[in-house]
């Protein structure tokens, strides 16, 4: 079996953040929306948005590793 994921970024329109797709066999068999950390988008927007993508990534990193 091949195990992978994808990250993408999501538009500002939908919230922002990024979308989590997690693959089996290149079939999505899960994965999740990360939106920006709310307490920091006024503040410092790139870091919002980086914390998405860190929380995306960590899902996909245990998710690998569960496998």
């Amino acid at each position: 079996m091949a195990y992978s994921y994808e990250i993408e970024p999501r538009p500002s329109d939908l919230g922002g953040g990024c979308k989590l797709r997690l693959i089996e066999d290149g079939i999505e068999v899960g994965g999740g929306v990360f939106l920006p950390d709310e307490d920091l988008i006024e503040e410092d927007p790139e870091l919002a948005e980086q914390t998405a993508y860190d929380d995306a990534l960590a899902e996909a990193s245990a998710w690998l590793a569960s496998r």
